[in-house]
């Protein structure tokens, strides 16, 4: 089937994306700099081109309800469940408690806290768990870069103590990155954790997006179907120049605040009185509502999202820009190499969303919109079927494929001078520490086991520090336990039951006791997501020598 493409823009030196195949860091000065347009007349142009598409499109009303339960049973499959919340957050808990071993308490910091994905609500189990080690409440980041760089390894110095004990693996520090983190992975949930010092930017974000997915369902669905269609179409990563997750839910919330009528509002509404949690809560608080005039399906609303980003793609080089606060198109020029793609930050907004993307990376994202609006012209006159169509764009989703296991990676590393020499004495540490004799090589295992020196720290049983929640001195400026939306539960869909993880992990084995409740979903049984204290386990299960009771709960 011959696509539609977006009607060309009324001139003629205009620069296509196919005329180079570079990544837009690299684009010769001598290269003929597009004519930039102004704001309305590029939105009127962008709205002309969106009709014309969606036209051509001959999208049909009688297979809309067949496409929205299509994308709601996907829905389905991707929401994480209750347990998937409850993992996280006794990871959480877990850094606190490591946190607070490593720096100690100063009225109640530092604390440890999520952001991303997991705290707007917008994960799958396969999803990392972004954490902010934060040593102040103030919103604005303070925390110098040294400082920053100077935590990551002491936090990487504890988790490779812990990952020779077999409960961490793939602990990666980046510190010459330009966020310093430390990236780990718990071996008994395979949940991947990203761990960066007094993220704040990401914070508030994070928190908006989750506050305005409580003006409308739908917004999140969109965002979750979006999401995994480029996900499965590889343009949702930064790293190799593609979009961004926050470029992508951002150009979802900019699709509902230009409905007609609109379902979401502008986000200068929002953040009039600030960025800060009370005061966007009440002023979104204001806007109870606002979308119910609107009742088009999440099927109307992914086809025309699609259409729109097409049909616009011969005008990105020339102003474009998609933006929350003002919801509406407009005109904006970036420096060199980062305009690809424009969505403009609703924070910062002398920002792009989507700066990583490359000029040959668009190309690729265009020739995917391509292909997803081939797709649905062809589901709509009826050459595929629903099955096809989803396999189509979203792939063949299997639950299992969907929880996340161990999958050591490998990073850059800081070659500076100053990180060569951290690099160098790490080794030396490590090989004067935990060096086995000669003579040790062929001992048997149990011999071997007690010779060789390994730090007895189990789990999250730190001493001096209770098992229980978090001790803090005062509430957090930002809001601690992270719970389900509710948002899709009542979709009834039949899911087969995920297979448990190998290896002990940071919060036990993952729970391989299931039971089957009619709905077909697999829940697991109640019960404590965090091991056993040692001193209640029968002495006979205790590592002879081993002194752990000892350490990890000491006398008080």
């Amino acid at each position: 089937m011959a696509t539609p493409a977006a009607a060309p823009p009324p001139f003629s030196d205009a620069t296509s994306y196919s005329d180079s195949g570079s990544d837009g860091s690299g684009d010769s000065e001598e290269e003929a700099s597009p004519m930039v347009w102004d704001s309305q007349d590029l939105r009127a142009q962008a709205e002309r081109n969106e009709e014309q598409l969606l036209a051509a499109m001959s999208v049909d009303p009688g297979r809309l309800p067949a496409l929205n339960d299509l994308l709601l049973e996907v829905y389905a499959v991707l929401r994480p469940k209750p347990v998937d919340y409850q993992q996280r957050n006794a990871l959480v808990d877990v850094f606190n408690k490591m946190a607070t071993r490593i720096f100690g308490n100063d009225n109640g910091f530092p604390v440890v806290q999520a952001f991303g994905s997991f705290t707007m609500d917008l994960f799958t189990p396969k999803s990392d768990l972004d954490l902010s080690v934060n040593f102040s409440a103030d919103i604005e980041d303070q925390c110098p870069r040294k400082k920053k760089m100077k935590v990551v390894r002491k936090f990487a110095k504890v988790l490779y103590s812990l990952q020779r004990d077999g409960i961490y693996c793939g602990v990666l520090p980046v510190v010459s990155a330009k966020v310093p983190i430390v990236n780990v992975i718990d071996r008994g949930t395979g949940i991947e954790c990203d761990i960066t010092v007094e993220n704040k930017d990401g914070m508030t974000r994070s928190m908006i997006v989750k506050l305005i997915s409580s003006l409308d369902e739908r917004f999140q669905i969109l965002s979750y179907l979006v999401k995994t269609w480029a996900k499965i179409h590889d343009v949702n990563s930064p790293t190799a120049q593609t979009m961004s997750s926050m470029s992508i839910i951002s150009l979802v919330a900019f699709h509902l605040q230009t409905r007609h009528p609109p379902i979401l509002p502008a986000f200068s509404a929002l953040l009039k009185d600030g960025s800060d949690f009370a005061s966007v809560e009440k002023n979104i608080s204001l806007f109870k509502g606002f979308g119910s005039a609107n009742k088009e399906s999440v099927a109307e609303l992914f086809v025309t999202l699609m259409s729109k980003l097409l049909s616009v793609e011969s005008l990105w080089e020339h102003g474009l820009c998609a933006s929350n606060f003002e919801a509406s198109w407009i005109s904006k020029t970036w420096k060199k190499g980062v305009g690809n793609l424009s969505v403009e930050d609703f924070l910062d907004r002398s920002q792009n969303f989507a700066r990583a993307v490359g000029k040959a990376q668009m190309q690729k994202i265009c020739t995917c919109l391509v292909v997803c609006a081939s797709n649905l012209t062809d589901f709509m006159k009826g050459h595929i079927d629903a099955s096809k169509l989803k396999t189509r764009l979203f792939g063949r989703l299997n639950p299992d494929d969907l929880v996340s296991r161990p999958r050591p990676r490998r990073g850059k590393r800081d070659l500076s001078p100053e990180g060569r020499r951290g690099i160098q004495q790490e080794r030396t540490k490590r090989a004067a520490r935990h060096e086995e004799p000669a003579h040790q090589v062929n001992a048997t295992p149990g011999t071997a086991r007690v010779a060789t020196v390994l730090p007895p720290v189990r789990h999250c049983r730190f001493p001096g520090i209770q098992s229980g929640g978090a001790q803090y001195v005062h509430k957090p400026w930002w809001p601690f336990r992270i719970v389900p939306s509710g948002f899709g539960y009542g979709i009834s869909v039949r899911l087969p039951p995920r297979a448990p993880h190998p290896g002990p992990g940071i919060l036990g084995r993952a729970p391989g006791d299931l039971i089957r409740p009619n709905s077909g979903i697999q829940l697991p049984k109640q019960g404590s997501l965090l091991p056993t204290p040692l001193r209640e386990r029968s002495a006979s299960t205790r590592r002879p020598g081993s002194g752990e009771d000892e350490q990890l709960h000491p006398a008080p």
